[in-house]
């Protein structure tokens, strides 16, 4: 009932009007220390000691409900925030709802959606398929359990997508999504080649104590080359990489009651995880030839490799403890254009160990501690260039609190 009368006055100041009956209000509070330590071959080590928000899940609050429109017909929505708690500072890059921001209708032959959501392979959102690939999912500070230092090609959340979820048959349900510009804050133009564009499409499966899925998906990058030469600007499309990036992830978990043991694995093909943020940036060199535009274009080329990640959940003393290795190994796509003759493609593995431990105070509270050590080798490619690694021991702690 509280819950409900919130809603309702939280609604209020938004449009005026709710339905208390159909209308939730949500939320997490997560605020914790975070010790970090990093040196990098050639260099002195760095230390910091801060307080963080988020680092086991983030802190957000949300407004959710639906609508029984006739008998096989229901309509619902969902509007999510995330914050830092240690500034009271918007997430998502400023946008009010920037975790999720759906409406959505639900029939017998399954769900439709539009708005901003996280992708099938993203480990966010209401249509994410493989989040359990990890123990950690995508939380756990910066390098303790972020999904992307291993899995590269993983998604994000993204602007004007259309999600499809299927009813449930045999233990499989099966998603599709599409999103015609994947940040409405870029350049380019929705659901045409100047815009970045996302395509995927996954089987999940439940069977009780073992679950899984498999997952594909299409990072369609906007035609840097076709947008800036017209502008008469002479970006060169080999350095801007307007080739496609693909994904494909697949992971397996099974619960045996002592522990429950993950295991995921992920290939990926000339992704690039931030180009979307740099597409703006490129505007402040339409005119007049530079060579900044093709030094730029360089950050844009894309990643290939694979990556696996095991991990373990095991009941401990009242709460959990878990447990992750990883492992990755890849390479640049292709050379940009205008690399030396004696230039390789640039080279990284990466391998991480981490383990926390979570207890809970109440059923709506909890305490999290967790540690890692994680180890990048790069080899840029050029010339007689040597492996340099970089080292980074991550310690934190915290308190969650959901209502």
């Amino acid at each position: 009932m509280k819950k409900t009368l919130a809603a309702v006055a939280v609604l209020g100041a938004f449009a005026g009007t709710a339905l208390a009956a159909d209308v939730t209000l949500y939320g997490k509070i997560d605020g914790g220390l975070n010790y970090t330590h990093q040196k990098v071959d050639g260099s002195t080590g760095t230390d910091s000691f801060e307080a963080r928000s988020g680092q086991n899940s983030g802190s957000r609050f949300g407004l959710k409900g639906t609508e029984q429109i006739s008998e096989d017909l229901t309509v619902g929505f969902q509007l999510e925030s995330g914050f830092d708690v240690d500034n009271g500072k918007l997430g998502q890059g400023g946008r009010i709802f920037g975790r999720e921001a759906r409406v959505y209708a639900k029939t017998q032959f399954g769900e439709v959606a539009f708005g901003r959501m996280g992708g099938i392979d993203s480990g966010l959102g209401s249509y994410d398929l493989v989040g359990d690939s990890s123990v950690f999912g995508t939380g756990w500070g910066t390098y303790t359990g972020t999904m992307s230092l291993f899995f590269k090609g993983k998604s994000d959340r993204y602007d004007n997508m259309i999600s499809y979820k299927s009813p449930e048959f045999a233990g499989l349900t099966l998603v599709a999504q599409a999103s015609l510009m994947r940040d409405s804050s870029a350049d380019g133009d929705e659901g045409t080649h100047l815009a970045d564009r996302y395509y995927a499409v996954g089987l999940g499966a439940d069977y009780g104590a073992l679950t899984g899925a498999l997952t594909f998906s299409m990072q369609d990058y906007a035609g840097f080359a076709d947008r800036y030469m017209g502008a008469g600007v002479p970006v060169n499309e080999d350095v801007a990489n307007d080739s496609d990036g693909y994904t494909v992830t697949a992971f397996g978990a099974y619960d045996f009651g002592v522990t429950k043991v993950s295991l995921g694995a992920q290939y990926f093909d000339n992704v690039a995880q931030t180009r979307g943020s740099l597409q703006p940036s490129l505007k402040k060199f339409e005119g007049p030839a530079t060579a900044a535009v093709y030094e730029y274009g360089k950050v844009d080329l894309g990643v290939t490799g694979y990556g696996v990640m095991l991990g373990a959940i095991t009941p401990l003393a009242g709460g959990s403890l878990f447990a992750s290795l990883g492992y990755a190994d890849y390479e640049a796509s292709e050379l940009a254009a205008n690399a030396a003759a004696d230039t390789d493609k640039a080279d990284y593995t990466v391998y991480g160990v981490g383990v926390g431990y979570q207890y809970p105070l109440s059923k709506r509270t909890y305490v999290y501690t967790a540690a890692s050590y994680t180890q990048e080798t790069k080899n840029t490619g050029l010339a007689d260039a040597k492996d340099v690694d970089t080292k980074t021991t991550e310690v934190m702690m915290g308190l969650v609190h959901n209502f």
